[in-house]
């Protein structure tokens, strides 16, 4: 899928063909990245302490595929992948918007390792955490790891 991304006013703008994603920039509260090896493919899990912003396209079929497609069960967050190609833009703006946010060098991320001493996780950093979180503790706050 293509994918567009734009700052506007104080959102991140993601837009793909069929819709518009704004995300507060100030509600951004954990972001962690992960090198899918072997392909050049990184995910990307973005946590929010206020909902996104869905908009549909113009255009009948457009808001018809949004009704359908639309199916990301937690506007509080977005688990996504991305090809590097796409995700460089991304990084670049969410820099922007979050200046304390920690820009990984994606040729290195066959190397990246997070060990915050309770857990080792190979190919994964924090990118960013308002509360200054380890990813473990992020993890757990987000539902994706047990207690």
């Amino acid at each position: 899928m293509f994918y567009k991304f734009s700052l506007n006013d104080s959102f991140l703008v993601i837009e793909n063909t069929f819709l518009s994603e704004k995300i507060d920039i100030n509600s951004i509260d954990d972001i962690v990245i992960s090198n899918e090896f072997p392909a050049k493919k990184y995910s990307l899990y973005m946590f929010f302490t206020k909902p996104i912003q869905y908009e549909p396209k113009k255009g009948w079929l457009n808001k018809m595929i949004f009704l359908i497609s639309n199916n990301n069960s937690n506007p509080y967050e977005i688990k996504r992948t991305y090809y590097d190609h796409e995700i460089e833009p991304l990084l670049i703006l969410i820099k922007k918007g979050v200046p304390d946010a920690d820009l990984p060098e994606l040729k290195n991320s066959l190397f990246w390792r997070t060990d915050d001493g309770t857990n080792v996780f190979s190919k994964m950093k924090v990118m960013y955490s308002r509360e200054k979180r380890s990813l473990t503790d992020i993890f757990k706050k987000h539902g994706m790891m047990m207690e």
